[in-house]
């Protein structure tokens, strides 16, 4: 082979280097994002979280508790029902953040199955579900909200009975 020849193949296998390295470095650049905007979606949620849960009395909502657990919900105070709806809120926010960072290959299936079944459980109880009425979600987990509302209105449910 030739100079010439061997000159050409040498820059064809460059190019070819070249391209594979800027595809490498165009991927590991997404990665970065895709792991940036998750860190920053679970900071708003956390800050979330810790507004609503700061907003609720613990002794309210442990009295609203054990009202439903008792099966006396007509029973809840205007007081209790709103902490009831913010410790909700702080629920919804975590499960919403738990389905993002689980789409983002972040959360294992196992963690997100329990997130679901969390969901379930909120809903099977008619009053979540009143709370939750005109709320708006990303259209990927509103999806994932209609579904578990539907089941947890459609199934009984054992979620709410005290445990022995």
């Amino acid at each position: 082979m030739d100079s010439a020849k061997l000159n050409d193949w040498l820059q064809v296998v460059g190019i070819f280097a070249l391209v594979a390295s800027l595809i490498f470095v165009g991927l590991q650049m997404k990665q970065d994002h895709e792991i940036a905007l998750s860190g920053i979606y679970q900071a708003r949620a956390q800050m979330t979280i810790d507004i609503n849960l700061a907003s609720t009395n613990p002794a309210e909502f442990v009295s609203a508790t054990a009202k439903i657990y008792a099966g006396a919900i007509d029973e809840i105070t205007p007081e209790e029902l709103v902490t009831l709806e913010y410790n909700l809120a702080a629920s919804i926010v975590l499960i919403e953040n738990n389905h993002y960072q689980y789409e983002s290959g972040f959360l294992s299936d196992s963690h997100w199955t329990r997130s679901r079944r969390d969901l379930y459980c909120l809903f099977s109880l008619p009053l979540n579900r009143t709370l939750l009425a005109g709320w708006e979600f990303r259209p990927e987990f509103q999806k994932v909200l209609d579904e578990e509302m539907d089941r947890a209105a459609n199934a009984p449910s054992d979620c709410w009975k005290p445990k022995n």
